[in-house]
């Protein structure tokens, strides 16, 4: 169970009632359709939660007239979901392509590469070391002065959990790659992290940022997109940290984090990975899929902080059905 600090507890529960287990809200959907329209249920990673709920599932819905409903929660997490039953989906969107495989029989052994966002640290106005981060993020202190505030004593960190969710494995990575680009002192990255998967820095990746903005921490883990559209100060990682460039593969793969169950996740560029759920796929899911790899998908996207590519099949590019062919030709 994710541990909590006791003095933000209730506010963390009226902000984002996130409780203590990722997806514990209840699923996103607009009151004004009836329950016999068709409908699509989308899962998705817990940062995707505001441009899917906010901008994508009613720019679907006005497009389709199919009904839109969203659940967000850590990747890796809403994936065992989805493949115990505990969760039902049409539609899984994923950040990084490790939890789609973890769906088994429940997914298909493919997805759509669509978009990505840079890890930043986000951090809030008020905090006591505002103007310290301001000039970071300005350039007029160097990266590396970053690293030496996060150590101070009683410096608030946040970062979500890398049992479930990738953005908490990837900040682990950061601070493990930053030792190595940086000549960091050995052991920093510890001083700043403490416990890689139990430390009490630790939150849901839907509550995490809502806190931050509540106060209830100087900063926390972020993706860019999320700091955009938060309105959030923020320091973006150079791409060697940020896990966004394809280019740096070989060099996230020199980290790792090991998590509770013993297993090993190796440093791997971040995008969002979206599949359809369930043999076959319904027509809904293939319409939402549609329409996130079309232009106006895509261009809501890039709104919202993304960055947008071409998109591109991971797994089993024979799986992949053919009402796609049109959309990947014609995608921005």
């Amino acid at each position: 169970m994710i541990r909590l600090r006791q003095r933000v507890r209730f506010s963390v529960a009226i902000l984002s009632c996130t409780g203590l287990l990722a997806g514990c809200g209840s699923p996103a959907s607009s009151p004004a359709h009836s329950g016999s329209e068709p409908m699509v249920h989308v899962v998705f990673a817990g940062s995707l939660e505001l441009v899917n709920n906010q901008y994508l599932g009613p720019a679907f819905e006005k497009a389709k007239h199919i009904r839109y409903q969203g659940q967000g929660g850590g990747s890796y997490g809403m994936a065992h979901e989805i493949a115990s039953g505990s969760v039902s989906a049409n539609v899984f969107e994923s950040i990084g392509y490790g939890p789609v495989q973890d769906l088994g029989r429940s997914g298909n052994p493919w997805a759509l590469a669509v978009a990505s966002s840079p890890l930043v640290l986000a951090y809030n106005d008020h905090t006591p070391y505002a103007a310290q981060l301001n000039q970071i993020r300005s350039g007029k202190k160097p990266f590396r002065d970053l690293f030496r505030i996060l150590t101070r004593p009683g410096f608030k960190l946040g970062r979500t959990n890398p049992n479930t969710d990738p953005q908490g494995q990837a900040f682990v990575m950061a601070m493990e790659l930053a030792q190595k680009l940086y000549h960091l002192p050995r052991g920093m990255p510890k001083q700043i992290l403490g416990s890689t998967t139990g430390g009490s820095e630790i939150y849901t990746e839907e509550g995490i940022l809502s806190l931050l903005q509540s106060g209830g921490l100087d900063a926390s883990s972020a993706f860019l997109s999320e700091a955009i559209q938060r309105h959030l100060n923020y320091i973006v990682f150079p791409p060697k940290l940020n896990f966004s460039d394809p280019k740096d593969s070989g060099w996230y793969r020199q980290a790792h984090v090991r998590l509770s169950n013993g297993s090993i996740v190796y440093g791997t560029p971040l995008a969002i990975d979206v599949t359809a759920v369930g043999h076959p796929p319904s027509s809904q899911a293939i319409s939402f899929i549609k329409f996130l790899i079309s232009a106006k998908g895509q261009s809501l996207l890039r709104k919202e902080g993304y960055t947008v590519f071409p998109p591109f099949v991971l797994g089993q590019a024979k799986a992949l059905p053919h009402a796609f062919g049109k959309e990947l030709n014609h995608a921005l």
